[in-house]
């Protein structure tokens, strides 16, 4: 576990750094305590998921960009893939593509469970998730 906070804290700095930003600057920008913010650079500590995102949206990284490899081995993405969801995201609103976002980063669990459910199942969540969303329980 000491490695992965060492790894994850050498990233931060890093890409800190390549901005030329002080850790004073990356935790107002990330709405995290500047303190927070050399603990994790230090490997001392984690930060909740939540700065975490934060922190590398300031920096302009992704999650997996301070991860150490092996975590990012299952993501090998072929370029047909790439090149699809390019097509996809493209056609998309700005606020369809915040939402997707958000949904990938925050419900990814949620995500697969949906997508292994069969057709009538699906049917099933969605008849009730409407139901919801239009207050008739």
């Amino acid at each position: 576990m000491n490695e992965l906070k060492n790894h994850i804290g050498k990233k931060v700095k890093s890409y800190r750094k390549s901005l030329n930003m002080t850790t004073a600057e990356l935790g107002r920008l990330s709405k995290t305590s500047q303190s927070t913010i050399s603990g994790l650079e230090r490997g001392e500590r984690f930060v909740t998921f939540d700065s975490m995102i934060d922190i590398c949206d300031v920096l302009g990284v992704g999650l997996y960009d301070v991860l150490p490899p092996e975590y990012n081995k299952n993501l090998k993405v072929t370029d047909e893939s790439k090149e699809k969801s390019n097509i996809i995201l493209d056609r998309l609103s700005v606020d369809d593509t915040e939402l997707i976002e958000n949904l990938v980063i925050n419900y990814m669990p949620l995500l697969r469970i949906i997508n292994e459910l069969d057709s009538t199942q699906k049917k099933h969540l969605t008849m009730f998730l409407s139901s919801i969303a239009n207050n008739k329980y």
